[in-house]
């Protein structure tokens, strides 16, 4: 099974990684409006020039930008279900991390929706752009 850290790690070398976890998990410090939501998605990304982005093997801990206004956030491994590229559309989904809300979002979808929407409310401009043109769709790996 592909390692979160090692996961986010690669992600960040090729630009932007969206970390999505369940803010209401043990150990997760984000601001308060967010600490109840199931599926919170926040973007990482070494060009954000992110003076503390710790990534060790407890956690995530940057100081990251809500609203315009900085917020130090520490987001435990076992709080992250899901990890995507924005480079390219990959992601990886670690199932036993993965709220039931997320899940039951899931199933609600129509089938021809990829998993990457499931977990990404919308998929991005490029991929929607690519599903109008007929070319393939990245996808999320489940990882078990």
């Amino acid at each position: 099974m592909p390692d979160k850290r090692e996961t986010l790690l690669s992600y960040l070398k090729r630009g932007v990684a969206m970390v999505h976890l369940d803010a209401r998990r043990p150990g997760v410090v984000v601001p308060a409006q967010y600490m109840g939501d199931a599926h919170l998605r926040l973007n990482l990304s070494y060009r954000y020039s992110v003076p503390d982005l710790v990534v060790d093997d407890q956690r995530i801990q940057a100081t990251l930008s809500f609203g315009g206004r900085p917020f130090r956030c520490s987001l435990p491994w076992p709080a992250v279900f899901g990890i995507t590229s924005n480079a390219n559309g990959d992601g990886q989904v670690w199932p036993e991390d993965l709220p039931v809300e997320v899940v039951e979002t899931a199933q609600q979808r129509p089938a021809r929706r990829p998993m990457l929407a499931a977990v990404k409310d919308e998929p991005p401009p490029e991929q929607e752009q690519s599903e109008k043109s007929g070319a393939a769709r990245p996808h999320l790996r489940l990882v078990r």
